[in-house]
C-alpha cells in the first residue's frame, strides 16, 4: 500500500507544467507554472535518482541519467495574472538592469492530505521573490531561472523522504507542521542550490557577479519570508490611529538587511578572515555591501554567504492588506511607512482622488508597482528599482 501511494503521488506531481505570458506596463516579467506529463513508475524518484539527489541536491536531478523527467524550463514562460501579482522594474540612473523578478501565487504542487494516512493532493502555493544583481546580471538571472524549478525538486524529494519515514502512517497532528516544514526547508536547500550552480558556473566562465534573494512563500494564509541581501518584504496592515477614526495603512519590516556592519554579520566576516571597510557604506573587503549573497565567489571565504535568513511563518490577518517585495533601489528615496503612504494614497475611491497627496506621474501609473518605482526614481534613487505588489 505504502508503495502504491508512491507511484499515486509521482503521477501527481509529474502533471505539472507551464502557463503562459504576462506584461504588466510595457514589459514582461518570467515565471513558472509546471505542465503535467506522465512517467513510468520507474523514472523520476528512482533509487538511482534519489541517490543522486542526496549526492547533489535539484543540479544533480537534472543533470542526472537516472531522472529523465526533470527538464528545466529556465524560466522560459511569462506570467499573465495581473491583478494579483503586480510588477514594475526600472533601470533607473545604471548603465544596465541587473534586477529580475518573479511572482507566481498559483503554483499547484502535491502535499499532504489531512487525513491518517499520506496521501497527496494538489495544493496551492505563491511564491513572490526579488534578485536584486550587482556586478553583472549572471546571479539575479539564473536565481530567477532556477528558482521554480529547483523547489520543485526538493519539495517532491523530502516529500518522499517524509513518506518514507512515516512508512504509510502520519498522527493528524503532524500534518501542518510537516507540511510547512517541508516547504521551508524546500526554500532553504533551493537557494543554496541556486548559489551552488552559480559558483560552479562563476568559476567555469569568470563571472564576478551577485545578487540577493528576497523570496516570500505564501501558503493556506500564510507568509514565509527568506532574506539573503538588502531586498526587503513589506507587510502593509491596516492601522487605526489613537483618537483618529480614520484608517491607514502601516508598514510592518519582514526583513533584516545584511549589512557588513550589523554586529552578526561583521562577527562572521572577521572570523573567516575578513573585513569591514566603511567606503561609503560598510563593505566587505572595502568591495561588497552586504553580507549575504548568491554568487560573489571571490568573497565567499571571507565570510559572504549565502544562506537565507527566515522570517518565521506568520499567519495573514483580516488587517493585512498588501505584500510588498522590492530592491533595495526603492529604499534609497522611500522609507517602508513612505510606500505604505502611497498605497494608501492610491487606493482613494476615484471620486476623491482630487483629494489625494500622490504626485501626478503616480496618479497615471498603470499599477501600485508602477507608483512606487516612479516615485522612488523621481525622488532621486540612482539604483535600479523593482517592485512586486500583492493584494492580500
Amino acid at each position: 500500500m505504502f508503495y502504491k501511494k508512491i507511484l499515486a503521488f509521482c503521477r501527481t506531481f509529474t502533471k505539472l507544467g507551464l502557463m503562459g505570458r504576462f506584461k504588466i506596463t510595457s514589459f514582461s516579467i518570467p515565471f513558472v507554472l509546471f505542465l503535467i506529463n506522465p512517467i513510468q513508475s520507474s523514472h523520476g524518484l528512482s533509487v538511482s535518482c534519489m541517490i543522486d539527489y542526496d549526492n547533489g541536491g535539484a543540479p544533480a536531478v537534472y543533470e542526472s541519467q537516472e531522472c529523465p523527467p526533470w527538464v528545466l524550463s529556465n524560466g522560459s514562460l511569462q506570467n499573465q495574472n495581473i491583478k494579483n501579482c503586480q510588477f514594475a522594474t526600472l533601470q533607473g540612473r545604471r548603465e544596465y538592469q541587473e534586477d529580475r523578478v518573479v511572482c507566481n501565487l498559483d503554483m499547484k504542487l502535491p502535499l499532504l492530505k489531512n487525513n491518517s494516512h499520506l496521501d497527496f493532493e494538489l495544493d496551492t502555493v505563491g511564491i513572490v521573490a526579488v534578485f536584486d544583481g550587482h556586478g553583472g546580471k549572471e546571479a539575479s538571472e539564473m536565481g530567477s531561472k532556477l528558482l521554480f524549478d529547483y523547489f520543485k525538486v526538493h519539495l517532491v524529494f523530502l516529500s518522499y523522504k517524509l513518506m518514507g519515514i512515516y512508512k504509510g502512517e502520519m498522527p493528524l497532528s503532524d500534518y501542518k507542521a510537516n507540511k510547512l516544514g517541508i516547504l521551508r526547508e524546500s526554500l532553504l536547500k533551493t537557494i543554496f542550490d541556486i548559489d551552488l550552480k552559480f559558483t560552479q558556473e562563476a568559476i567555469k566562465n569568470g563571472y564576478f557577479s551577485g545578487s540577493t534573494a528576497n523570496v516570500v512563500l505564501l501558503y493556506d494564509g500564510q507568509i514565509l519570508v527568506a532574506n539573503v541581501g538588502d531586498s526587503k518584504a513589506l507587510l502593509m496592515s491596516e492601522k487605526i490611529p489613537s483618537g483618529d477614526s480614520r484608517v491607514n495603512l502601516s508598514a510592518t519590516e519582514l526583513t533584516y538587511d545584511h549589512h557588513p556592519d550589523r554586529e552578526d554579520e561583521k562577527a562572521r566576516i572577521k572570523t573567516a578572515g575578513g573585513s569591514v571597510i566603511v567606503w561609503g557604506v560598510p563593505r566587505v573587503n572595502g568591495v561588497l555591501a552586504m553580507s549575504r549573497s548568491i554568487g560573489d565567489v571571490a568573497l565567499k571565504r571571507f565570510g559572504v554567504i549565502a544562506e537565507p535568513e527566515f522570517t518565521g511563518w506568520r499567519v495573514l490577518t483580516a488587517n493585512d492588506s498588501y505584500l510588498v517585495v522590492a530592491s533595495d533601489g526603492i529604499f534609497e528615496s522611500l522609507k517602508p511607512q513612505d510606500v505604505a503612504e502611497l498605497i494608501f494614497e492610491w487606493n482613494l475611491i476615484p471620486e476623491r482622488r482630487e483629494e489625494s497627496k500622490l504626485p501626478l506621474s503616480c496618479m497615471f501609473s498603470e499599477s501600485l508597482a508602477e507608483c512606487i518605482i516612479t516615485i522612488a526614481y523621481e525622488k532621486g534613487s540612482h539604483d535600479n528599482l523593482s517592485a512586486i505588489v500583492v493584494p492580500l
